[in-house]
């Protein structure tokens, strides 16, 4: 069975205002990665060992379907041999190469570091590898865990609003969803993803606000 890649630009962490990566990575979330690329080119030039433009550029060629690339450029880079994103990014890589052994070993691996439990980018990488292998109901219980440890992280409500959409559980699904959208305006994900639900749910008129939102915003939302 083919599988549906998920990793977002939401594992690239925390972005800053007036900065470029923080551009690139909102390119990412609305699915503009040539502008992406561009950027993180530019970006290489003035912080060619800055790793987090290493790691988002790597999120770019996820995104891309260049799963080998990712591996190679996340082992091949000191920097980032330690960063939990790129790790779990590199076990979501495994899985889309479907080495799944390998991908269970990293995730292993990372569940085991101290502290692991109270890292709730640790349990929204692993409810999407989860959600990335059709189990829904675990990958929920993950999302709703990154969202116990950070209630305000708009990405955790997101995702576990996806998971609850997949397990026909809409009208909590929404509710997830608007409180993401409270939390997080202008992340063209969340905005594709209530377009979803509201059309499941016979919401056109909030469904064509989205829709609009999306076109002016990240040239979707048709």
């Amino acid at each position: 069975m083919q599988k549906t890649l998920i990793v977002t630009a939401g594992l690239c962490a925390l972005a800053f205002a007036a900065d470029p990566l923080a551009e690139a990575r909102r390119h990412i979330d609305a699915g503009r990665l040539g502008e992406a690329r561009a950027l993180l080119d530019e970006l290489r030039k003035s912080r060619p060992a800055d790793p987090d433009v290493l790691f988002t550029g790597l999120v770019v060629d996820y995104r891309q379907g260049s799963f080998a690339a990712v591996l190679a450029g996340i082992d091949g880079l000191a920097p980032l041999a330690a960063n939990l994103e790129a790790r779990i990014l590199r076990a979501a890589a495994l899985d889309a190469l479907g080495r799944d052994e390998e991908a269970d070993a990293e995730l292993e691996r990372l569940l085991k570091a101290p502290g692991a439990a109270a890292r709730p980018a640790l349990h929204l990488g692993h409810g999407q590898l989860l959600l990335q292998r059709g189990l829904n109901q675990q990958a929920l219980a993950r999302f709703e865990e990154a969202c116990r440890l950070a209630p305000q992280w708009a990405e955790a409500m997101m995702w576990q609003g996806v998971a609850l959409m997949k397990l026909g559980r809409t009208d909590s699904a929404v509710n997830a969803a608007e409180a993401a959208e409270r939390g997080a305006p202008d992340l063209a994900s969340v905005h594709s993803l209530l377009l979803k639900l509201y059309r499941l749910t016979g919401q056109e008129e909030s469904a064509a606000k989205q829709a609009a939102w999306l076109r002016r915003n990240a040239g979707a939302g048709q």
